[in-house]
């Protein structure tokens, strides 16, 4: 009886103690459809100002958080394209390594659902509201 009480137990608890603890289900979804920005300038004014006459220099950079964990990241002028998961309070994106991401790994810090710093520079990423950069 001892052993039969014991394997139920088990049978019960083992999945809560073998669940992943670092990413809980759903917990990637909660970036889904959102954007955040990294702005160079402090209003649109300012941007279009610092332009040089022969071509035009980016305002900001900008990560898109899609569905089916992939995501877009603008850092300069390129629109990478690559997945990310959540661990704790982490966003990883793994993407193919290029000249811009030669590991092709970028970490982002989650400070709130507002705000994420880049964990290598340590730079801040807003959330963007509405349509505009500069909301």
């Amino acid at each position: 009886m001892k052993k039969k009480i014991t394997f139920i137990v088990f049978i019960f608890l083992f999945p809560l103690i073998s669940c992943n603890k670092l990413s809980a289900p759903g917990k990637d979804k909660q970036f889904e459809g959102k954007s955040y920005v990294r702005l160079f300038f402090n209003s649109e004014e300012e941007c279009m100002a610092a332009q040089p006459p022969d071509f035009f220099i980016n305002c900001h950079q900008q990560i898109d958080f899609l569905k089916d964990n992939e995501v877009e990241i603008m850092l300069s002028d390129i629109i990478w394209r690559g997945t990310y998961k959540v661990i704790n309070k982490k966003i990883i994106i793994s993407m193919e390594p290029n000249f811009e991401v030669p590991s092709g790994e970028i970490i982002f810090l989650v400070k709130n659902n507002t705000l994420l710093i880049k964990s290598d520079d340590k730079t801040e990423w807003r959330k963007m509201k509405g349509n505009s950069i500069w909301n």
